[in-house]
């Protein structure tokens, strides 16, 4: 299989983090100059630029697009029962500084909000349930506030805990729950949705919580205690009762991250000592624990090694069991100590995990949930700054590296990796190369289009096939396409697969 690359021309860029691809993959938002402009994610083309106010400073912190609401899983026979299509919803898109925030509609260029939080500035801004909402996170941590733009009020929840980690909205409903921590105790606090009236606010028995995260299936709030207190993570059910803690025994620093699997059937505890812990969502007992080694002797694991020839080429090479991983030391003066696993990400269809070790910084492991144990290991010359999942194409994990300061080459060849389970090997693809190595970005351009039976069928030359075949034959026949950048500029790339010609 080889691939064919179609690169669009450099786009330049005001806003440091890029730009961002609507959630139905048609349109790519980004700041250039003193406009918001709008692009065909597919040719490229400028649809649309509007000049932002002049309220707005030059640095813009944020550009964001509003998703489609997060829906329950309909249970089979209850099709009828499930929830408007997210294509109901408008699409829009908030520009914000730190004093201010500007909302616009991506289909109605007459439509336009500006908000100004006031005292305590603008630490972190999104869309919150849906696109009438947003939430605004005052400097400080002092405050949350919600703002309804089509009810035009707001309401202020004070002493919000952790930032961003510390509240989140269940799948369906759309109540909210928030950690605070108004004294000496934790607080878990829920409210109802759209008025924000508070539900309850329940004590937790916690030392330091960390985290707060609803299941997918809107069932559970999983709640992360402090490393200190060990491997502890907290149970409850979407109405506040306590259900269950998980503990265990460890030796030092306990847990630094969890991550509910993409179907909620597992939530996913990873530790400062290398291992991942599956719970089952039915009783949260352990299923299995998995751990990160540094010295790789299982022969049905691949591990893949990233090489530079001497023309500055990359390439991967298959290494055979036994492997030593390359590690790295933690100093006593790192803020955060270079130990344990900050990286769970599931691909799009639950099957497959890939996980990043901060001893072993240069490597993704990649674990299947059929099998229980590693699929695949990524051993890169630099340290791993990022890796995403395709949003549709369950198996399509990129990577992204930052330079390798050992090589004066790698500075100037500008690459992104790309793993699929369905590829003989993984692909390293190379990007312009006026992008800057050390601040590379990649971003899935993934088109969902909420389409009739009809429309899909004709796709396919009418012939009948099933929901979910159609949704599987069209994840492998669409092109891969994927925004690339750094700090001052992006492209739009689109990759082919094509089936080798073989001469007789």
């Amino acid at each position: 299989m080889m691939m064919e690359e179609e690169v669009s021309l450099t786009f330049k860029s005001s806003f440091t983090q890029g730009a961002y691809p609507s959630p139905d993959g048609t349109l790519v938002a980004s700041i250039q100059g003193s406009r918001l402009v709008l692009q065909d994610a597919y040719t490229a083309e400028i649809k649309r630029a509007t000049q932002l106010s002049d309220e707005l400073s030059t640095t813009i912190n944020f550009l964001k697009w509003s998703s489609p609401p997060l829906s329950l899983p309909v249970a089979e026979g209850d099709e009828e029962k499930s929830n408007v299509q997210p294509s109901a919803f408008p699409s829009r898109i908030l520009v914000a500084d730190d004093q201010v925030v500007e909302i616009f509609d991506a289909h109605n260029e007459d439509w336009k909000a500006t908000l100004n939080p006031g005292f305590g500035g603008i630490k972190y801004v999104d869309f919150a349930a849906n696109s009438d909402e947003i939430l605004v996170l005052s400097e400080f941590g002092l405050k949350v506030t919600i703002w309804s733009l089509k009810a035009n009020f707001h309401v202020d929840l004070q002493h919000p805990k952790v930032g961003v980690k510390g509240f989140g909205y269940r799948a369906g409903t759309n109540h909210f729950a928030l950690l605070t921590r108004p004294v000496a105790h934790d607080m878990l606090n829920l409210y109802s949705p759209e008025s924000y009236t508070p539900i309850k606010s329940i004590e937790l028995p916690t030392i330091d919580a960390q985290a707060l995260k609803w299941s997918p299936n809107g069932l559970w709030i999983a709640i992360l205690e402090s490393a200190s207190a060990g491997y502890r993570v907290l149970l409850y059910t979407a109405n506040g009762h306590m259900f269950r803690t998980h503990e265990q025994p460890c030796v030092g620093l306990g847990l630094r991250t969890m991550e509910w699997s993409s179907d909620g059937d597992f939530l996913v505890l990873g530790g400062y000592d290398g291992s991942v812990i599956f719970l089952n969502s039915f009783l949260f007992n352990k299923v299995v624990e998995m751990r990160h080694t540094t010295e790789i002797k299982i022969m049905a694991t691949d591990v893949w090694s990233e090489e530079l020839s001497v023309l500055g080429e990359r390439h991967y090479t298959l290494i055979t069991p036994p492997v030593s991983l390359p590690t790295v030391e933690s100093l006593a003066s790192d803020p955060v100590p270079k130990i344990g696993v900050s990286v769970i990400s599931f691909c799009a269809d639950g099957t497959l995990v890939a996980t990043k070790d901060e001893r072993m910084p240069n490597s993704i492991w990649i674990w299947s949930l059929e099998s229980l144990s590693p699929l695949a290991i990524l051993v890169q010359l630099s340290q791993v700054k990022a890796i995403q999942w395709h949003p549709s194409r369950g198996d399509l994990l990129a990577v992204v590296c930052g330079a390798d300061p050992n090589s004066v080459n790698t500075t100037n060849m500008p690459s992104i990796y790309l793993w699929s389970r369905d590829w003989d090997y993984p692909r390293t693809i190379r990007v312009s190369r006026d992008l800057l190595a050390s601040n590379l970005w990649l971003r899935w351009v993934d088109r969902a289009i909420f389409e009739t039976e009809s429309t899909v069928e004709d796709v396919f030359d009418g012939t009948y096939v099933e929901e979910e075949d159609k949704r599987e034959i069209r994840a492998a026949t669409e092109p891969i396409r994927f925004i690339v950048g750094d700090k001052e500029r992006y492209n739009i790339m689109t990759l082919t697969e094509v089936q080798p010609i073989i001469e007789e």
